[in-house]
């Protein structure tokens, strides 16, 4: 099955799941919450001038980490246009900068719904299920992602990281390589977030795992 099909085949209703470890969710929630990606205005179907003005302001929220007010301006945003594809995004965004993570998964569940084939709703979701715990299916919509945007760093980085958290080592190994092609500053500092917040204390992780990104740190500090 392609990474496309598989992707889009995820169940679009979130499940209650535990995570992998409080330091993991940690540190997703602090990485990708000062990494969000926009969805693509020429995409979506807001023409209103006040549901503009509240994306605006929701999205300005959201940048500035005041989660509960982003959150409290995208619920309004929601009850007028529900079916717009980039409220609902939006509203994922604000809720996963506030820590509520299985709410920001709904949201860009729903997102999904409306814009299937959506490469940035799916990033995004991936981030969630990632911080969920929930890595098997993470792996796929980031995998989607990597299929439909390949020059996408983030996203190619985020997936070695996830499949590193599954010892698929040799799969980890082959995005990172690919991650710090494309951008070798960008990655390295996604590494070593994730090495001093996750890899380095957790108990865990594998140590295998812990080698591997120890070692693709290294390489990136010799080679650069």
């Amino acid at each position: 099955m392609s990474a496309v099909n598989s992707a889009l085949d995820l169940p679009l209703t979130p499940r209650v799941e535990g995570t992998d470890g409080a330091c993991f969710i940690i540190a997703m929630g602090a990485y990708f919450s000062s990494k969000l990606i926009s969805l693509a205005a020429g995409k979506c179907s807001m023409t209103d001038e006040l549901e503009d003005r509240m994306v605006a302001k929701a999205e300005e929220l959201t940048e500035q980490k005041r989660g509960d007010e982003a959150v409290a301006e995208a619920n309004e945003l929601a009850a007028i246009d529900p079916a717009d594809a980039i409220v609902w995004f939006v509203k994922g965004k604000a809720h996963y900068v506030d820590a509520q993570y299985e709410e920001a998964l709904a949201c860009f569940s729903k997102a999904a719904e409306i814009e299937r084939e959506n490469a940035q709703i799916w990033h995004m979701m991936g981030y969630a299920l990632i911080s969920l715990g929930r890595l098997g299916e993470a792996e796929q919509a980031l995998e989607y992602v990597k299929a439909m945007q390949p020059e996408n760093c983030e996203a190619v980085c985020a997936l070695g990281i996830c499949q590193c958290m599954q010892s698929k080592q040799n799969d980890a190994r082959l995005n990172f390589e690919l991650a710090i092609a494309m951008n070798k500053p960008l990655s390295m500092a996604m590494l070593e977030h994730f090495h001093e917040k996750f890899f380095s204390v957790s108990k865990d992780a594998a140590a295998g795992t812990k080698a591997l990104i120890e070692r693709t740190l290294e390489t990136i500090k010799i080679v650069r």
